[in-house]
């Protein structure tokens, strides 16, 4: 696919950093349609939904107004990428951002050179064609089901709440089978990079708490000390 054929939509509250990202976009090829608050945005997303959404957390008197988006973004089937943008760097912001469904956060001041590299190490996740009849993406571990084409998998045939790489590393676990190490490396290789080393671990909590609401006892992700993490035969 071209950069053309992706629709990525911009929500910044600061008009000169809104245009200067916009710019950086276009230039690449994109397709970008910029917002400065929240309200547009959720009236164009009712039309519309975008491959890909960057956001500041704060928008004019909203303070979470980024992370309000989020939880719009959630109500629809189709997951919806995202990139947060923010000066507010704390661990709790940060894990709000994850928890919601955010690809990546972000500090500011952005460097336009890293954020052009994430995102379409990102677009090219989402745009990878899928075979359903592939073994390659069928999973070894019993009650679990992926669904790769649309990035979805399965616990006990209940759907796990996902972003797009948060299912790819799942994929890790699920075709390499039961007690396989997967490495950091390989986890964060499955992502195209647009997970890094250091939120490797936040992205894996996520991917627990996905199981749990499904299975609230679920425990069978460990963590292999300087190696990675496994896929546990039965939990302790």
């Amino acid at each position: 696919m071209q950069n053309t054929d992706y629709n990525i939509a911009v929500i910044e509250d600061d008009e000169i950093q809104l245009t200067s990202l916009v710019d950086a976009l276009q230039q690449q090829g994109f397709t970008v349609t910029p917002f400065t608050n929240r309200e547009d945005a959720e009236a164009y997303f009712a039309e519309t939904l975008p491959d890909l959404v960057i956001s500041d957390i704060i928008l004019g008197s909203e303070i979470d107004g980024g992370f309000d988006l989020a939880k719009h973004l959630l109500s629809y089937n189709q997951p919806i990428p995202i990139i947060f943008l923010s000066e507010r760097q704390s661990e709790f912001d940060i894990y709000t951002g994850h928890a919601l469904g955010a690809i990546d956060y972000l500090p500011k001041p952005i460097s336009l050179n890293v954020l052009i590299v994430k995102v379409k190490n990102l677009l090219r996740i989402t745009s990878v064609p899928k075979s359903q009849n592939s073994n390659d993406e069928e999973s070894k571990i019993p009650l679990l089901r992926l669904a790769p084409e649309q990035f979805k998998a399965y616990w006990h045939d209940k759907a796990l709440d996902l972003t797009a790489t948060e299912f790819e590393m799942l994929k890790q676990f699920a075709t390499a089978g039961e007690n396989a190490v997967i490495s950091y490396d390989a986890l964060q290789a499955s992502t195209q990079g647009v997970v890094e080393r250091n939120t490797i671990n936040t992205h894996i909590c996520r991917i627990r708490n996905a199981f749990k609401k499904v299975t609230p006892e679920f425990d069978l992700i460990h963590n292999e000390y300087g190696r990675g993490y496994s896929w546990q035969s039965k939990e302790d």
